[in-house]
């Protein structure tokens, strides 16, 4: 189960909406013509470096890798994105670990809309090991998540919230009886010429969990 809960956490960071009108870039609310993403998340009072990730985007906005690194800048995994020529979609995430053995492997279904409503997730030796299903409004904002085992029972369930400008602001986990688990929240600061925030800080049952500082490279 830990291990489970470490790949959502993963996965978490990663991907979240495709449609097909849109690029990574505008799906990840970011604005301008975006080359590279650094975040570093520091812990609640945001003094500790816990780990840093790095993406890179294509000339038409889309991802084509996320790399993770510990405080000590050594490289603890990396993800492949491939997408659909045609159509722009993304078809898969391939993620590895640092030593370059397959870890994770991410399949994508979506509706006439382009929205990601399903997401299957695999172990090396091709085994389903954890399906998320999701449900958006008509601006294409991820409503509900649910995530549910191999067995396809239900262990957890999330539901989420935006401000005006799209930022997600809240999201509600609820466990298979459907009690509340944790409320996440989250604060944006600091916002470059682009509009696209470079510090948020994000909270757990309201007491400050970490605080993730960015920076945005143009082309």
């Amino acid at each position: 189960m830990k291990k489970l809960l470490f790949i959502l956490l993963l996965l978490a960071g990663q991907i979240s909406t495709y449609a097909q009108h849109k690029s990574d870039v505008e799906r990840q609310h970011l604005k301008g013509d975006v080359k590279k993403l650094t975040e570093k998340e520091y812990n609640g009072s945001g003094d500790s470096l816990m780990w840093k990730s790095v993406s890179n985007f294509n000339d038409t906005g889309n991802q084509v890798d996320f790399y993770t690194y510990s405080p000590e800048d050594v490289l603890l995994s990396r993800s492949i994105y491939n997408y659909n020529d045609s159509t722009g979609k993304l078809i898969d995430i391939k993620r590895f670990k640092a030593d370059g053995t397959l870890n994770v492997k991410t399949t994508y279904k979506y509706d006439f809309k382009g929205n990601v409503i399903e997401e299957n997730n695999f172990d090396p030796q091709s085994v389903l090991f954890m399906t998320a299903k999701s449900r958006f409004d008509p601006k294409g904002n991820r409503m509900v998540k649910d995530c549910l085992n191999e067995f396809g029972i239900l262990f957890l369930k999330t539901n989420y919230t935006y401000d005006k400008k799209g930022h997600n602001i809240e999201e509600k986990e609820y466990d298979s009886h459907h009690s509340l688990k944790f409320t996440t929240s989250y604060d944006y600061e600091n916002f470059d010429r682009n509009g696209n925030w470079r510090k948020r800080t994000t909270y757990k049952n309201d007491v400050p969990n970490s605080v993730t500082v960015r920076e945005i490279e143009y082309n």
